[in-house]
């Protein structure tokens, strides 16, 4: 896919993100000095999209005051 302008960027379909598994936070933890932009990333503390639904399953499910 050649883009020619930003009004490609805007209109392009990109691919969606594939799922957090353990293998990814495994190599992110083992490769942390190549990735660049967020802390977080970089220092490993990611969630895999398992343990990210079992947090938002348990927020969502405490009840407000």
């Amino acid at each position: 896919m050649k883009l020619h302008g930003w009004r490609d960027v805007l209109t392009s379909d990109f691919p969606s993100a594939k799922p957090v598994t353990q293998k990814t936070v495994d190599l992110v933890l083992k490769e942390g000095r190549r990735f660049r932009g967020s802390m977080r990333v970089s220092t490993g503390r990611i969630w895999t999209d398992r343990d990210f639904e079992q947090f938002r399953a348990k927020v969502l499910n405490t009840p407000l005051p």
